[in-house]
């Protein structure tokens, strides 16, 4: 049985209004390169434990933010995390932890000195942010979007925009805590 599909216009015409809306949002995706490559740098020779994954995921949350898809450079900044603190436990064998959820990864990290305090502390920030985006909650309960809009907003894509940026930088000092030589020349470690 054929699949139901909605008729669209000609090649021509979705050709234009793809080149409209690249040069409408262009000058802004310019702006989130610079700051994806203030943050990330040229290419670095790094060993992700979060095998093919925590790469896609590295990956994809760079060009999801320069595109301007805010909720994919969060929930993927997640991925990239919870794959990179699984991986050394998947290798040893410690099913369980892995499949844990990533705020236990986080506490066993730390409680294991994978990581330190701060970046644990970093870890969780992104857990709670990314949180109200997946799970929805009722009203204006503590962990609802709807009370993150609240404190947060007023206006959740630039809410949202801000929690992207924010994401990135989290994903960045993770990255730096476990290799303390990828810092820009003249920078400080996280």
């Amino acid at each position: 049985m054929p699949r139901p599909k909605w008729p669209t216009p000609d090649d021509s015409s979705l050709t234009s209004e793809v080149r409209d809306w690249d040069e409408a949002a262009r000058a802004d995706r310019v702006g989130r390169y610079r700051f994806v490559l203030e943050e990330f740098g040229p290419p670095a020779d790094m060993l992700l434990f979060g095998g093919f994954p925590a790469l896609l995921a590295i990956h994809e949350l760079q060009r999801a933010f320069v595109m301007g898809n805010y909720l994919g450079t969060i929930l993927v900044a997640q991925v990239f995390v919870e794959h990179s603190l699984a991986g050394g436990y998947r290798l040893t064998g410690k099913d369980k932890i892995v499949e844990a959820g990533l705020a236990t990864l986080i506490d066993q990290s730390l409680a294991d000195d994978t990581i330190t305090e701060s970046i644990a502390a970093r870890l969780h920030e992104l857990r709670r942010m990314r949180n109200p985006y997946t799970h929805p909650h009722a009203g204006m309960s503590e962990r609802s979007y709807m009370a993150r809009l609240r404190d947060r907003g007023p206006e959740p894509f630039a809410m949202a925009e801000r929690d992207a940026m924010e994401a990135i930088r989290i994903v960045v000092d993770f990255l730096r805590a476990s290799s303390p030589s990828w810092v820009p020349a003249g920078g400080t470690r996280a």
